[in-house]
Parts: C-alpha cells; structure tokens; sequence
C-alpha cells in the first residue's frame, strides 16, 4: 500500500452477479479511482499497478482484507529473498526469484488499492504496510550482498562494499521521503507538485523496486549484474540528494508559513 492515506471507499457498481462479474466490476471502480500518475516511474506505472489493481479486484470477490494481501505479499518477497541468497544463480533460478519478488510487488500495490475498495484504509494498514515494505527494501540489499560473498569472493571486495552502500541508500531514502510526507501531513501542507514529464519518469526508473528486481536476471553473469547494480546505486544516491534538499527546502518554507501565521495571530490578539 505505497503510502497510501486513509481516504473514503470507493463505491462498487453492481453489474451482475458471480465471481467474474464482481471482479469485472471491481476492476472498473478502481481504474477510476486510482492515485495520481505524476511522478511515477514506468515499470509502477504501466505495470505494476494495473497488476495491483486485478489482485484487488480478486482479493475483493474472495473476501480478504487489506492486511491479508500484505501479508500475502510479504510470503511472495520473502520466498523471493531467500532463494536469492541460498542458491547459485543459474538463468532457471534467476526467472523464478524475479518472478516472486515481481508477484510479491504486484501484491504490495494490490493492499493499497483494495483499501480504497472497502475500508478506505486504516492507520493500522497503513503501518504494517510500511513496516514491511522497509524490511523487505533493507532485505534486498543484504541477501544480495550474502550472494556475493557466497559466490562471487573472487571479484574481491567492491560487489559486497556496494551492496552495503545500496542498502544505505535505499534505507535512508525510504526514511527522508516518508517523515517528509508524515511531517507535511502533521501541519496540513501539501506535497509538491510532480513533473508530468516522461523524461522525468524515465529518469526516476533507477528508484523503482520494479526496474532493480527485473535487473536481478542478470545476477548469473556476476560482471555484468554487479556493474550494473553499482550504476542503479549511484542514480539512486543522486536521486536521494536532490531530493532530500528539496524536501528539506519544501520544510523550511513551511516552518516560514507557520511562523509567519503565528504573528498575524499574536498581533491580532
């Protein structure tokens, strides 16, 4: 449930009766009441959250509730993870650990948007959701780091010193964009406003959990995987600078406002 806000449930129209027509007909609610599609990157975008929304559709007819599919989600990542970091990657093995982090992804989005279908979500959700979604993201990082001290201490050090270096990356990221949305929420101010542009979609594909499992195919050619991987790592760490001194701008101006209304309020008393 990426971060998602308790919002209102959205209505389902009623279309006819069996399991098919329901799904058809959740799957008709939910592409009209979807979030925003600025500033997200492609693979989230186009993929996985029309993927999201059909688990929805289908988590809704079988009656589960939000909380299930992220759990549900978590099996999939963490079967995902575990096979990455106990197994020699051959081609056969890395399809099926990409396939269970992208299933387990799919499902991530699905929670969000089947709040949106009954509860309108919950704070409960909402945390549990991002607690996982944390372990999950430092996960990642560290088994890929096991991997290559596992199978790749050959090609010396740097794979091992830029997975630690990624998942420092992505954990801080993580960190800097959630207390900013959690700090904005606090004082009623809103984000800001996301580039329509598809240069600056593409340009945050880098940031996608999507792009950086799908790169994981490449893991049996350990030269080229982890080349690739140091280069995902530094446009991550580019994208976390600018964006961290622009949030920490976005604050100061909201600190501004505040402040600014606190004077008109104590000089009209």
């Amino acid at each position: 449930m990426s971060a998602d806000a308790v919002t209102e449930p959205a209505t389902t129209p009623t279309t006819g009766s069996g399991p098919f027509a329901q799904y058809r007909a959740n799957v008709a609610t939910l592409a009209s009441f979807q979030k925003s599609r600025r500033g997200a990157p492609p693979y989230s975008l186009l993929i996985n959250r029309p993927l999201g929304r059909r688990v929805a559709a289908w988590a809704k007819v079988f009656g589960l509730n939000p909380n299930q599919v992220s759990m549900i989600s978590a099996v999939f990542s963490a079967a995902g993870l575990v096979a990455f970091a106990a197994f020699e990657s051959t081609p056969v093995v890395a399809v099926l650990v990409v396939l269970a982090l992208l299933g387990g992804y799919a499902v991530d989005s699905a929670d969000g948007q089947l709040a949106r279908l009954t509860s309108g979500g919950t704070l409960a959700g909402e945390w549990l959701d991002h607690s996982l979604d944390m372990v999950k993201m430092s996960s990642f990082h560290a088994v890929i780091l096991i991997s290559a001290y596992r199978f790749d201490r050959g090609m010396g050090e740097w794979p091992m010193i830029t997975a630690v270096a990624f998942g420092i990356i992505a954990v801080t990221s993580f960190f800097v964009f959630i207390l900013t949305d959690q700090l904005r929420r606090q004082v009623g101010g809103k984000g800001p406003e996301r580039s329509r542009s598809i240069w600056f979609m593409v340009a945050g594909s880098p940031t996608d959990y999507g792009v950086q499992c799908l790169w994981l195919l490449t893991r049996p050619w350990p030269t080229l995987f982890f080349g690739g991987y140091a280069l995902l790592a530094v446009a991550n760490l580019g994208y976390l600078a600018i964006g961290a001194v622009s949030r920490f701008r976005q604050l100061i101006g909201l600190d501004a406002d505040r402040a600014a209304e606190k004077a008109r309020s104590e000089s009209g008393s």
